[in-house]
């Protein structure tokens, strides 16, 4: 009987090892899948801050993009005007030639606080055509090369790279 007892003793003692290498091998599970879910959350965490802050710093940039396509409005009318002012009558009476010289001088403050801002004016004469940048609406017969720009329509704006409005122009053709 008392060999039944040892006996009875020894084989609980090898369940219980059993059973406790049992549990103790689910929880090292448990505890690997956890890190990897806590591995996993912060790298999603992480990735969200950054999307998060990288949408804020384009939101910033851009957030002007509407007033400045408004803005670029009056820009160019400043250099349509000064581009035609009749320049025999500015030079022969002085005060002409001063509000011509105001208009100049309000047309370039206002290109510095675009430029300020990271507004850029997009004027590509003599300069190889981007679509990128410049949209098409003639081609010239010319001597110049090939798809270069040989006339600006209408000037181009962009805000950091990114396009307001394209260059409106005319690219060079070969001569038939």
């Amino acid at each position: 009987m008392q060999e039944n007892q040892d006996q009875n003793q020894q084989q609980a003692e090898q369940n219980n090892n059993e059973d406790s290498a049992t549990k103790i091998a689910e929880l090292e599970q448990k505890v690997t899948d956890l890190n990897d879910k806590l591995l996993r959350t912060l790298a999603e965490l992480d990735n969200v801050r950054r999307r998060s802050r990288e949408e804020l710093e384009k939101s910033a940039k851009f957030a002007i993009s509407g007033f400045v396509s408004d803005l670029v409005l009056v820009v160019e009318n400043f250099f349509l005007a000064s581009d035609n002012a009749p320049k025999a009558e500015i030079e022969k009476n002085p005060a002409i030639k001063n509000y011509a010289d105001a208009i100049v001088m309000t047309e370039k403050e206002l290109l510095k606080v675009l430029e300020k801002n990271q507004v850029k004016r997009i004027y590509p004469l003599n300069q190889a055509f981007d679509h990128n940048f410049h949209e098409a609406i003639a081609q010239i017969e010319s001597e110049a090369e090939e798809g270069t720009v040989v006339q600006v329509i209408q000037a181009g704006y962009s805000i950091a790279d990114r396009l307001i409005r394209p260059a409106l122009v005319g690219v060079a053709k070969a001569k038939s």
